[in-house]
């Protein structure tokens, strides 16, 4: 990235040149990007290597794995929040954006960013590495469907990878046999599932999921393992909606001997943490029905 492309077109044809060897395809936000005499400066780029130098300066390394996903996810507050910020038009890319969020990219985020300190992966490349790696199937970018869209999945597959481990059933969690197939059903609220290609891939993805097994902690037994659940541990709320497995999704924060929520709520609000406790913001919500508990994993377990 020594020097302007003339087109995103040409951008993404020499990333997808350059994965094809050892480093992912990445691709920075289009509206954040700005080149000047062959140097890049993005707005993302600057947050990005602000919270790494953190890393380094203040011995954030050091800090056990789920902590420091705390810490990342803290740096977030007030931040705005904005939904759809990866759908963007052409062919499916690594979207960076550090400056507002929705539930999942604060936890993909949050996580990535942890990775990459304790990696001691001091760049934009290095992040962009784990937040690929997190975001799609086998941390690979294959079209749209490669996104990892269902949040169960997105768990399964970060486990696969070594990057979590789903604490769902150690905390007592039942089985959901529900099929997953919102987004095939609901066609009409996701813009890229007008092409018959993505459709298709997003259909054949769902019917992988069918023997998959999921588990979920039913939300009147949340509060009585409080205790069990750690400081950034993921959140992943299940809901009743029919074809869906999670509506919402946060990072548990310890708050002296109370377990909260740090999210990106509905749009209009801005990256907090609950007044009350996870339990609470829970019984809260009635469609609701419990969560699922990711926790993250040293790089290299």
């Amino acid at each position: 990235m020594n020097r302007p492309f003339a087109s995103r077109r040409e951008f993404l044809r020499r990333a997808a040149s350059f994965a094809a060897g050892a480093f992912p395809l990445f691709l920075l936000h289009d509206r954040a990007v700005a080149f000047q005499q062959g140097a890049l400066f993005t707005t993302d780029e600057t947050i990005i290597l602000k919270r790494l130098g953190r890393g380094t300066d203040e011995d954030l390394f050091r800090l056990p794995m789920g902590d420091l996903v705390a810490e990342m996810g803290r740096s977030f507050l007030e931040r705005p929040y904005e939904s759809n910020t990866l759908e963007e038009q052409g062919e499916e890319h690594l979207v960076v954006n550090l400056r507002v969020f929705d539930c999942v990219t604060l936890c993909e985020t949050s996580l990535a960013l942890a990775r990459a300190v304790k990696l001691h992966a001091g760049s934009t490349r290095g992040y962009c590495a784990q937040l690929q790696l997190i975001r799609y199937r086998s941390g690979v970018i294959n079209g749209y469907a490669s996104r990892l869209h269902y949040f169960s999945e997105w768990i399964a597959d970060n486990e696969r990878k070594k990057v979590l481990r789903n604490v769902t059933g150690e905390l007592g969690g039942r089985r959901d046999r529900r099929a997953l197939n919102f987004m095939s059903s609901h066609r009409e609220a996701y813009p890229r599932l007008a092409s018959e290609g993505d459709l298709a891939a997003v259909v054949a993805a769902e019917k992988g999921l069918l023997g998959a097994p999921r588990y979920f902690l039913p939300k009147e037994k949340v509060e009585g393992v409080l205790g069990r659940i750690q400081n950034g541990d993921i959140i992943a709320i299940t809901t009743s909606v029919g074809g869906l497995d999670v509506s919402h999704t946060g990072i548990a924060v310890k708050d002296g001997g109370t377990t909260r929520l740090l999210h990106a709520p509905v749009a209009g609000q801005q990256v907090q943490i609950t007044r009350g406790s996870l339990s609470e913001y829970l019984n809260a919500h009635e469609k609701q029905t419990g969560i699922m508990v990711a926790r993250p994993l040293e790089p290299g377990t």
